[in-house]
C-alpha cells in the first residue's frame, strides 16, 4: 500500500459510519416508538433505528392490533415503558439515521435495545447493517430466552410481515 492509500483510509478512519451524534433534550414522549426531542430550538421526531415496536405492528392489521393490545392489557408497565423509563426534559446523545434515531438512553445502550430486552420491540428485518444487527439480536435473544414481552408467535411474524 502506497502513501496516497494510507493517507485516504487515515482520513477515513476518523470519519463517522453514520452522521454526527447529537446532545438533545427530549420534549415529548408520544408512545415507545415516537420521541420528540429539541436540538438547536427545533423539534427533532425519533423514532428507534433498527427495531419495529409493537405500537407500529398494532397499526399493520385489525388482528395485529388486537394482539398488542391484549399484552398491554397483561402488561400494562410496558405501554408507558418510555414515560417510566425515559425523562422529559433530560438531555441524551442521539444520533440521527435515515431509518431512524439511535438514542444512547442508558449509557452505551440505545433505547432500541432497551425496548428489544424488554420484548416490546422487534428486530426489524430489513436492518442491513451488521455492528447494530449483531447488538439488537443480543437484545432481543436476552427477552426470548427470559420470555419477556411479546414473543415471537406465528401472530408478531405476520405482523412483521406486514409492516414490510
Amino acid at each position: 500500500m502506497g502513501k496516497k492509500e494510507t493517507f485516504i483510509l487515515f482520513l477515513m478512519s476518523g470519519l463517522p459510519l453514520y452522521g454526527e451524534i447529537s446532545l438533545g433534550m427530549l420534549k415529548s414522549i408520544e408512545d415507545n416508538g415516537k420521541l420528540n426531542l429539541l436540538y438547536k430550538n427545533t423539534i427533532v421526531s425519533c423514532t428507534p433505528f433498527g427495531v419495529v415496536p409493537l405500537e407500529t405492528m398494532a397499526k399493520t392489521s385489525k388482528e395485529c392490533a388486537q394482539a398488542v393490545d391484549t399484552f398491554y392489557q397483561n402488561s400494562p408497565h410496558e405501554r408507558v415503558f418510555a414515560k417510566e423509563h425515559l425523562i422529559i426534559g433530560q438531555s441524551y446523545h442521539f444520533e440521527q439515521i435515515t431509518e431512524g434515531c439511535l438514542l444512547y438512553a442508558n449509557g452505551l445502550e440505545t433505547y432500541s435495545e432497551m425496548l428489544l430486552s424488554r420484548g416490546i420491540a422487534m428486530m426489524d428485518p430489513k436492518l442491513d447493517n451488521r455492528e447494530w444487527k449483531w447488538r439488537f439480536m443480543r437484545a432481543q435473544q436476552g427477552a426470548q430466552r427470559q420470555k419477556k414481552g411479546f414473543h415471537p408467535t406465528d401472530k408478531v411474524k405476520e405482523c412483521l410481515k406486514k409492516e414490510k
